[in-house]
């Protein structure tokens, strides 16, 4: 028996750490927390080799309050679709999504559409993103799938990367055929549950299916737990949660996308994929591979998986640039694979910093 398994494990809440002690200069997450507090973050949790080594918040939260993490939710629908495919709930990705409503069999396009298409936004499906048309004539529809379903299709599926809610509303939708349940009812068992998330909310379409695409809160420190779930290769505690090749196939880079910062990043299953540039942690020249998950306002689950480090952020920032930049200036506070000398000096601007963020306002 593995005593020490669960104590390793923050299922019932993260174990705590200076800075220091994980290889991070606390001055240099100092300084982050001063340069973001102005950049309408609300929080900032660094997780280190299993350790919280900062947290912030600002006025608007605190800890244990629920955020709303917008499209942070399509990875959890993504994870909820690796667990049906696990208990064979699910046959296969390749399974057409016709399969589950037939009404789509008779289209050329659509009746070719698989649900990897749908969980790689390359359904082929017609879905306007210009001021989110498409969003909110599903909103105001007396049923969103209904209204899903009728969408024409636009290009072959597997063609053309289109990001999509409606995509991420279907897949509940067909996650509730196949196992009988909302997808919120099947995550609290299958996923919270396990990982001691307790403080969820999760809103419902008009016909009390769980939206896929948007509408999830979860308190900072369990987004993080998110992240360290796919950190460890889908394993917790002495439990597979996902297996290890969903967790290597969610993150796998299938479409190439070129950001307006001149930088390239990817599009897995509704995880984000990228390549830091080389030198951003002092005395390596290696460039790093990170994926995370993303929502509207700069709300992100970021893991460094050669790291072991995770950082989860809610903000409501039009810049959206903003989130990567707080994260290269953390991955400059990483030092040394090794514990460092304890700066008390420095640990305590840390602690000022923490203390200022608090104050700030929207």
């Amino acid at each position: 028996m593995n005593t020490k398994s669960t104590s390793d494990w923050p299922t019932e809440g993260w174990r705590t750490s200076t800075p220091e002690a994980q290889g991070m200069f606390s001055g240099t997450l100092a300084k982050t927390l001063e340069t973001f507090s102005s950049k309408q973050v609300h929080s900032i949790a660094v997780i280190r080799n299993g350790h919280l080594v900062a947290e912030a918040y600002n006025s608007s939260t605190e800890a244990d309050a629920p955020q709303d993490m917008k499209s942070v939710t399509k990875s959890i629908t993504s994870a909820l679709v690796g667990i049906a495919l696990s208990e064979r709930k699910l046959i296969s990705l390749d399974q057409k999504v016709a399969d589950f409503f037939p009404e789509l069999a008779s289209d050329p396009l659509k009746s070719r559409m698989t649900i990897k298409h749908v969980l790689s936004m390359t359904s082929g499906t017609a879905w306007d993103n210009t001021d989110e048309v498409s969003s909110t004539e599903m909103m105001y529809s007396p049923d969103w799938v209904q209204y899903i379903l009728e969408r024409p299709g636009h290009v072959e599926p597997g063609s053309l990367f289109n990001y999509s809610n409606g995509d991420a509303h279907l897949l509940s939708a067909l996650l509730h055929k196949v196992t009988g349940e909302p997808m919120l009812d099947y995550a609290k068992s299958r996923l919270f549950g396990p990982l001691g998330i307790t403080e969820v909310s999760w809103n419902d379409d008009p016909q009390g299916r769980t939206i896929g695409a948007w509408a999830m809160a979860l308190t900072l420190r369990d987004m993080a737990k998110i992240g360290y779930l796919y950190m460890k290769q889908g394993q917790w505690e002495d439990k597979t949660i996902l297996p290890k090749t969903w967790i290597r196939d969610s993150v796998q880079l299938r479409t190439t996308l070129n950001y307006s910062n001149g930088t390239q990043g990817g599009y897995g299953l509704y995880w984000w994929t990228k390549t830091l540039p080389k030198g951003i942690v002092r005395g390596s020249k290696k460039p790093y591979d990170i994926f995370y998950a993303s929502g509207s306002g700069g709300r992100r689950i970021f893991v460094v998986p050669e790291l072991q480090l995770i950082v989860a952020v809610t903000a409501d920032s039009n810049d959206v640039d903003m989130p990567e930049g707080l994260l290269l200036q953390v991955l400059q506070a990483i030092r040394s694979d090794k514990p460092l000398p304890e700066n008390q000096e420095n640990f305590a601007k840390l602690e000022q910093a923490v203390q200022a963020f608090k104050l700030v306002t929207e």
